[in-house]
């Protein structure tokens, strides 16, 4: 019996287009031996297993510095930053033949390290440990920090919009631990009358729902909920055309691509609902 190669999620950072399609591409080829990789779409909102940044991108750097990776959390640089970083590093140009064995090595590491952590019982939590300084810049606005802190979450727990109740009682036996109730719902009008009532503080939308325009309910839902902080989150297939450009404008969170893992669904849930510390 064959063991399932375990697959690696990447988070490409400061790349064109050009570029992250490429990455996706090689990446993406199936081997005989090592792991698995996927790089996570543009709006996917699943935590990744490790990062590859632009080095000479600015700007991804201080989102690097602002994820706040630590050991478990491996980051392959490409090229040569400005300033000294403690990651590993690829110069340009890329060497698509050696990467692979690269990003194993990282994950051989990570590994090593989640195993050892666990056999002396020591909780890892990746974006909360900080093993190295935090780069002393940042270009986010302050006072997006400041609407961040003065907004209050909503407290309604989390409403599932689909059109049978199998994935929403698969979400309630997870929430159930932590004390959260998981409302369904099966249609535009019925989400935005439960949520008026509830004021949930997550929403999962199932884009595949009959007569379900997700663009249109999680516009209705944020504004419904203006004032309030909410996430709503489309839960996609493949063949999804997820529009990032009409997903901004509604103030939609991301998406997660179906079908979901536990650990991938739990975490999501934990990040837009702060349960790391419950």
């Amino acid at each position: 019996m064959s063991i399932k190669t375990p697959t690696i999620a990447i988070r490409l950072l400061g790349f064109s287009a050009k570029e992250e399609e490429t990455f996706s591409a090689v990446l993406a080829v199936a081997r005989e031996t090592g792991y698995r990789y996927t790089c996570l779409r543009t709006g996917c909102v699943q935590d990744p297993d490790m990062y590859i940044v632009n080095a000479s991108n600015i700007k991804a750097i201080a989102t690097l510095s602002d994820l706040n990776p630590g050991e478990a959390m491996p980051v392959l640089l490409i090229g040569k930053a400005d300033i000294d970083l403690p990651y590993e590093v690829m110069p340009r140009p890329i060497r698509w033949r050696t990467i692979f064995s690269i990003l194993d090595e990282l994950v051989n590491k990570r590994d090593l390290l989640l195993n050892t952590l666990a056999a002396h019982t020591i909780n890892l939590t990746v974006h909360e440990r900080r093993t190295h300084k935090r780069i002393d810049f940042d270009l986010t606005d302050p006072q997006v920090y400041q609407k961040m802190r003065d907004t209050p979450m909503a407290k309604g727990g989390i409403l599932v919009v689909d059109k049978d109740t199998q994935f929403r009682e698969y979400v309630a036996a997870i929430m159930d631990h932590y004390g959260i109730t998981v409302t369904l719902a099966s249609d535009e009008r019925s989400a935005l009358m439960l949520d008026r009532n509830n004021q949930h503080a997550l929403t999962l939308i199932n884009t595949s729902t009959p007569d379900v325009d997700p663009y249109r309910l999680c516009d209705g839902l944020k504004k419904q909920n203006h004032g309030l902080k909410t996430s709503v989150i489309f839960l996609i297939d493949q063949s999804f055309d997820y529009k990032l450009g009409l997903a901004e404008r509604v103030h939609c969170d991301g998406f997660l691509v179906k079908p979901l893992s536990r650990r991938v669904l739990l975490r999501t849930i934990k990040k837009y609902l702060h349960l790391f510390n419950k």
